[in-house]
């Protein structure tokens, strides 16, 4: 087994995007423990985590993409927009303010 573990998505739903967009790159990807969710039930979070493996020959380029889209996420969840209705702040995802229910001016 020559692969090595080069992230933890947090479920199954992030371990495919990121299988997708190594996959756009040629790299190959495993993953560990994806299909555990359904035995959930009362088990720590952690369990609901995919781990994603990548060859070990491809593992540098597969990391420069993983901190690639860490930082985009990252800047992601940053961007706001202040409500000119009540001025309360909002997460740039949101069309309507979630305290007073405002359309988000553009």
């Amino acid at each position: 087994m020559d692969y090595v573990k080069l992230y933890k998505a947090a479920d199954e739903n992030e371990a495919h995007f990121i299988k997708g967009l190594m996959k756009e790159y040629s790299i190959d990807v495993n993953l560990l423990g994806e299909g555990l969710s359904v035995a959930i039930g009362g088990l720590p979070l952690e369990v609901k985590q995919v781990k994603i493996l990548v060859h070990k020959d491809q593992f540098d380029e597969a990391k420069k993409i993983i901190l690639n889209y860490e930082k985009e996420l990252k800047n992601n969840s940053t961007k706001k927009w202040k409500c000119i209705k009540c001025d309360k702040i909002n997460p740039e995802t949101f069309e309507i303010c979630w305290n007073c229910s405002h359309e988000k001016a553009y």
